[in-house]
């Protein structure tokens, strides 16, 4: 387990051993080629499959740990590179992009994939996946489970609404852009949700705070014992992913209950 998050998660949960199997992969899409990373046990299957939208500033390394913090419990883990139209695995500084000197090429590229791409885009995508794995061996049918953070987490709203017969678990920590004013806001869809649903908010988040999410905690409160929301206390936003804004006892508590949810829904 990536060092990050092995000093605040004490064991896998379901791991059966082996050393985890780690490959960037190429799918062909209608629009290009979608890297993917892929990680399982190596160890005899087929695993549970869950799907993880990574954050914001893309499929960096921080990412990738959190990845196998997931698959080392026991689970096929294929995380999407959500940018790919823009640029082959693009990963953002954040810091460096919202300071006063930001580079003006930078900024703009950011905007112009994170903007660029939209819901629909990133639905072909989960489509072609769901086609991709029934192919691999390693992975299991449904049901299925998927983890997102930031505006991976709208995905994980968007996602578990499309394809409610597939997706059984969604876990979403420290979510943006999942209350908003539009018609077909993603937390309006968790009513509908048939499965289990757990949401990480950082108490200190300054980008997405609590208050903004009212209306998805209220909504998920609804599920009753099948949905929960946390609010870490002094957590940022991005508490969950190795790197500048990480909280280990929010990240911690965060993936107890992921993995929790994903033995009792994938099982």
């Amino acid at each position: 387990m990536p060092a990050a998050i092995a000093s605040c998660y004490p064991s896998p949960v379901s791991n059966q051993g082996g050393t985890p199997v780690t490959e960037t992969r190429t799918i062909t899409t209608k629009d290009g080629e979608m890297g993917v990373v892929v990680n399982h046990p190596d160890t005899e299957g087929p695993f549970p499959v869950v799907l993880f939208f990574h954050h914001g500033p893309g499929l960096d390394d921080g990412s990738k740990e959190a990845i196998q913090t997931i698959a080392d419990a026991g689970y096929y883990v294929i995380a999407p590179d959500r940018y790919y139209r823009h640029g082959q695995f693009l990963v953002f500084n954040m810091r460096e992009l919202m300071s006063p000197d930001a580079d003006p090429v930078a900024a703009q590229k950011f905007r112009d994939a994170f903007a660029g791409t939209t819901d629909e885009l990133v639905e072909d995508d989960v489509t072609t996946i769901l086609e991709y794995v029934k192919d691999d061996p390693a992975a299991r049918p449904a049901p299925m489970g998927c983890i997102g953070y930031c505006i991976g987490a709208r995905s994980v709203f968007r996602t578990i609404a499309a394809h409610p017969d597939t997706f059984t678990v969604g876990i979403a920590l420290h979510p943006s852009f999942c209350v908003t004013e539009d018609d077909d806001s993603p937390h309006k869809g968790v009513a509908d949700f048939a499965g289990y649903l757990y949401v990480g908010i950082g108490g200190e988040d300054q980008m997405s705070s609590a208050e903004i999410n009212k209306p998805l905690i209220d909504a998920v409160a609804k599920l009753g014992d099948r949905g929960s929301v946390e609010v870490h206390e002094g957590a940022n936003h991005g508490f969950a992913v190795p790197g500048p804004a990480f909280h280990e006892a929010a990240a911690s508590r965060s993936y107890e209950r992921a993995l929790a949810l994903f033995g009792k829904g994938l099982a």
